[in-house]
């Protein structure tokens, strides 16, 4: 796994302020830059689905390289056998001929499936280090993006099919927990952009919440429903004020029911609030042997 973390470079810039602003702002700041880097561990448990993709990819190889040892020991074994065929066998010229004949024609049928074999293994590699390199530009393209942002704790990370765009909750919603801010319109904007230009993606916005509903938003049902308002709310300012495809993004509402920490504090309920933007590329299809 490869993690990339903007959110980093927000305390080394709050190291450097630390001295020209005041406790408060600085305390801010600095549970803010916790609380991203909370949030970022959190993104082990969402993915351990494409970690046991990538896995299955690495056990066929495997398996492919245990069938070229199980070939060439065939191909030892039928060596030997004319070896020994030749030495001990009593019979007419014409029969050893003969069934020599019939065992190169075996060892030449092996070595043709060897070939094959070895021929798929290469299309494998080739098609994974494609993968990789295709995942690791889009990751590079969408920091730079953001790197005017990520003071703000935007954070960008690559996991196994998928490249994940970690939103700063404070920043992305009004104090409601509800509606986008106008800070939050600012950073949906880059991603609409990004989205705009590379019309095969397609995201996944995924919303968090606690387990305690806004006082005021009466409609709410249940963490469910605030979590996907919340979700659906960003994808109706993507769409509406910068012409996002609706087709290429999807809201996914997850409730109270993954939390990161304890909804004890108010600390720990505002971590748990966050937002995940999961961006997956068109891939090439890894061959599969016959």
């Amino acid at each position: 796994m490869k993690k990339i973390s903007l959110a980093a470079l927000a305390g080394v810039g709050l190291f450097t302020v630390f001295s020209c602003v005041k406790p408060k702002i600085y305390r801010a700041e600095v549970n803010a830059h916790a609380a991203t880097q909370g949030r970022e561990k959190t993104l082990v448990q969402e993915v351990l689905v494409r970690r046991q993709e990538s896995a299955q990819l690495i056990k066929t190889t495997e398996n492919l390289a245990r069938d070229l040892g199980k070939q060439d020991q065939e191909i030892s074994d039928l060596k030997a056998e004319i070896a020994s065929k030749v030495l001990s066998m009593g019979e007419s010229a014409s029969k050893l001929s003969t069934e020599k004949t019939s065992l190169e024609k075996t060892l030449a049928t092996t070595n043709t499936k060897l070939e094959q074999r070895n021929a798929i293994i290469n299309k494998v590699l080739a098609v994974q280090e494609k993968r990789k390199a295709i995942l690791l530009t889009l990751e590079a393209d969408l920091a730079k993006v953001y790197f005017p942002l990520s003071s703000a704790g935007v954070t960008t990370i690559t996991e196994g099919e998928s490249i994940m765009l970690i939103l700063p909750d404070a920043s992305l919603f009004e104090p409601s927990g509800v509606n986008i801010s106008v800070k939050g319109k600012d950073l949906l904007q880059p991603l609409a952009e990004f989205l705009a230009a590379r019309p095969t993606l397609s995201v996944n916005l995924i919303s968090y919440t606690d387990n305690v509903l806004p006082p005021k938003e009466k409609a709410l049902k249940d963490t469910w429903d605030w979590s996907l308002v919340r979700a659906t709310n960003a994808i109706r300012i993507l769409i509406r004020d910068y012409n996002v495809n609706a087709n290429q993004i999807t809201p996914i509402g997850k409730g109270e029911f993954y939390p990161v920490t304890s909804n004890e504090t108010a600390e720990g309920r505002q971590k748990n609030r966050r937002t995940v933007l999961v961006l997956k590329p068109i891939l090439p299809v890894v061959p599969i042997a016959e």
